[in-house]
């Protein structure tokens, strides 16, 4: 058998260190865009602010009602919540930045939609057991079933 030719091997480890590079550039640069969306002061129009708060206020839950979201409330503590959002979004602030800000003074919990995190793992992970665990049972109690029910009938036809 005949050994690989030197200049194979070199092409092979251009080939990987250009995609290595590549890779890392791709990584920065993807990087450095989240940072320029989530930091650089936005200048909304006020039918704009007007929107996004709204979009925010129904994607936060309020820290003190029971199950409704900061649009809905009226206790005080969401009043507050929504008029630091609009000055938040006055002073140019995106909505990732004011979602961050709520997520860090009042928790995940602030959330609709938390994070998968290992904090939150059930809350996303038990449904889908339940899931399969229903077709599981459904598989294993129900196909006997009906084996034996189409058994049956073509007993009876014959």
């Amino acid at each position: 058998m005949k050994s690989p030719k030197p200049w194979f091997n070199n092409m092979i480890a251009v080939k990987l260190l250009i995609t290595a590079v590549l890779a890392v550039l791709q990584l920065f640069i993807c990087i450095s865009v989240f940072a320029q969306e989530h930091s650089a002061p936005t200048h909304y129009s006020e039918q704009q602010k007007q929107v996004i708060g709204f979009e925010i206020a129904r994607e936060l839950r309020c820290p003190m009602a029971v199950n409704q979201n900061l649009f809905d409330s009226q206790s005080q503590i969401a009043s507050e919540l929504k008029g630091q959002i609009f000055l938040m979004l006055e002073e140019g602030q995106s909505k990732a930045a004011i979602i961050d800000f709520m997520v860090a003074r009042y928790g995940d919990k602030i959330r609709y939609m938390p994070p998968l995190n290992s904090n939150t793992a059930v809350l996303w992970l038990l449904p889908l057991a339940l899931v399969i665990l229903v077709l599981i049972g459904g598989f294993i109690f129900i196909r006997p079933a009906l084996i034996t029910s189409k058994n049956i009938q073509d007993t009876s036809h014959d």
